[in-house]
């Protein structure tokens, strides 16, 4: 009796499981239908009276342009007496900017004869060059802004929450292979637009995945990168993966893990089929925990009086001492800022003064380093956790 009761109850579940399923792809399907299709299939048709937002399309349009970059009037001191806010992080001043009476930028009684128009389109001399083709998704949405009234951004006007971008990983299998990103920003009044082709992309390195302007990320040598979209406020890296070997998923053999921090490196190394080298001995270890921690040899008598010591923890009481040591304060700042970039090309048009961005970037990032020399556990992780916050905006910031 009692196996016919089992029986019934594993029945009843794998018909709730089953039934599941259908439900799982209706509602993503629904989620899908409440997406709104992106610009360039809507202003593509000609008959489309839709008049675009200001913050959701014209702006982000301006910038996957090109046109409010820091080589174009993105810059410090803009570009021929037009100067926009960086990115667009400035709703107002970009406004008043495109808008100001003084100059046809926007034409609201003869919207084909502003300037954003004629010089996009290289009707009238343009520095810039030709931003898009007449008639095309990017020259309609532009017009239809200015023909209703070339509006900012009104005070009831949704915010932006996030940005979704899929797939959120990649893994390819070999070179040549293709993926696709879909972006889509949510905003407060629940509403959700695909916007891929406003966002800007970028790959951190081209020879490992290569970025189009569409958002297709295409697979080049082996190796780990990420690649990045911009919309709006939001930055969402995409990790990017190939496999060096073909020992990787259920071909990777077991490596034991003695830390949490192993097991998250053991996991990488597994899709990236990169097997870990056996434990070295006491001098190989020293010589690379040293270059590791503060980018230095470590002298003769500091491999003597190590070689001589036979404590079993004398490994994590290196690393400790190491950790205290100035050359780990210069080391990882230098390295901080490499991973910033941090250097005199990528801060151009920042300030008046060419060389002081990129020592103020240099001196604030070994100050939370030093600072955290001596803390506690606990203010060591919330030292670190607000200094890689900041470090990510400022590498947000230049890397928009």
């Amino acid at each position: 009796m009692k196996s016919i009761r089992m029986t019934s109850c594993y029945f009843t579940f794998v018909a709730g499981v089953l039934a599941l399923i259908p439900l799982t792809a209706t509602i993503q399907a629904a989620e899908n239908a409440d997406i709104q299709k992106p610009v360039s299939q809507r202003f593509a048709d000609p008959g489309n009276k839709e008049v675009p937002q200001f913050q959701q399309h014209v702006v982000p349009l301006l910038g996957k342009l090109g046109c409010n970059g820091r080589a174009c009037h993105g810059s410090f001191q803009g570009k021929g007496d037009f100067r926009l806010s960086l990115f667009g992080y400035d709703f107002i001043m970009d406004h008043t900017q495109l808008t100001a009476e003084d100059v046809a930028r926007v034409n609201l009684k003869e919207p084909a004869k502003s300037l954003i128009l004629q010089k996009a389109l290289e009707e009238v001399d343009h520095e810039g060059g030709k931003r898009f083709e007449p008639d095309s998704w990017q020259h309609r949405l532009l017009a239809r802004w200015i023909e209703g009234g070339a509006k900012g951004v009104p005070k009831e006007a949704p915010k932006f929450v996030r940005l979704e971008v899929t797939p959120d990983s990649i893994q390819f299998n070999k070179e040549g292979e293709t993926v696709s990103l879909q972006a889509v920003s949510v905003w407060s009044d629940g509403s959700r637009e695909d916007v891929t082709p406003l966002c800007r992309f970028q790959t951190n390195n081209e020879q490992i995945a290569t970025m189009s302007d569409a958002g297709l990320v295409a697979a080049a040598k082996p190796g780990d990168t990420h690649v990045v979209v911009f919309y709006d406020s939001g930055v969402i890296p995409v990790p990017v993966l190939q496999p060096v070997s073909d020992q990787y998923g259920d071909k990777y053999p077991a490596i034991a893990t003695s830390t949490p921090i192993d097991k998250f490196v053991v996991t990488k190394l597994k899709k990236l089929g990169m097997v870990p080298a056996a434990t070295c001995d006491d001098a190989e270890f020293l010589r690379r925990i040293s270059l590791d921690i503060s980018g230095t040899l470590p002298a003769p008598h500091e491999i003597e009086a190590f070689l001589k010591d036979s404590s079993p923890d004398k490994r994590s009481k290196k690393i400790d001492e190491l950790l205290e040591s100035p050359g780990y304060a210069a080391w990882w700042t230098t390295k901080l800022c490499d991973f910033t970039q941090n250097n005199y090309d990528d801060l151009v048009n920042v300030s008046p003064v060419r060389e002081r961005p990129s020592q103020d970037w240099y001196d604030w990032i070994k100050k939370r380093v030093t600072d955290n020399a001596g803390s506690t556990k606990s203010q060591k992780e919330s030292c670190w956790r607000q200094a890689v916050n900041r470090m990510k905006t400022l590498k947000s910031s230049q890397n928009q």
